[in-house]
């Protein structure tokens, strides 16, 4: 079983968190966005508040955050990506969504949609588009974006730092206006 990935449960739904509120991160939340990291990735939690610090510290990267009752319970990351100038293919430059994770008491309330709307929403008021990549075997991933909007671009791309292991990646795009969606394209494959 991929532990990555939330198991695509469609029907599955636990209590709601109206308390829980989406919001910029800041840099005193690394430590506990690192510790997230650490508890779905492994590895040392100091590592990952490491490496978040430099992300956060680089322009055109921003953290966001899902807070409950003064305790951060999940993130996720924009970040303006020139894929091309960086040994990538068939990427465009603009505005990607990436690395949402949610603690695990915390899942099926809705937190992860919340907090992508709000990526999204931020993302579209900088730019005509927002971009995020995503494995095809990742349904509940591919799901929850094609309900917000994204339609797939391609699976024939290549982004640095990115590896799929099942070389099933695939690009998809949200506009104001989304022709079709990253589910309805992929029941097509």
């Amino acid at each position: 079983m991929n532990t990555l990935f939330a198991p695509f449960e469609p029907e599955s739904s636990g209590t709601p968190m109206p308390e829980a509120h989406v919001r910029l991160g800041v840099r005193g939340d690394l430590p506990h966005t690192g510790a997230l990291a650490a508890q779905r990735e492994g590895g040392l939690p100091a590592d990952w508040i490491a490496q978040h610090a430099r992300r956060f510290e680089t322009d055109g990267n921003q953290l966001f955050v899902v807070e409950a009752e003064g305790a951060i319970i999940g993130y996720g990351w924009v970040s303006f990506l020139t894929p091309v100038d960086h040994g990538g293919r068939n990427a465009p430059d603009g505005w990607y969504l990436s690395g949402v994770v949610i603690a695990p008491d915390a899942r099926r309330r809705g937190l992860g949609r919340r907090l992508t709307q709000e990526r999204i929403d931020w993302a579209l008021e900088r730019g005509s588009a927002v971009y995020y990549v995503v494995a095809a075997s990742n349904w509940a991933s591919r799901a929850l974006h094609g309900e917000l909007g994204f339609e797939e671009l391609t699976d024939d791309f290549r982004m640095p730092g990115v590896v799929f292991t099942r070389d099933d990646g695939l690009l998809c795009r949200r506009v104001e206006r989304p022709d079709a969606t990253v589910t309805e394209l992929a029941s097509r494959r």
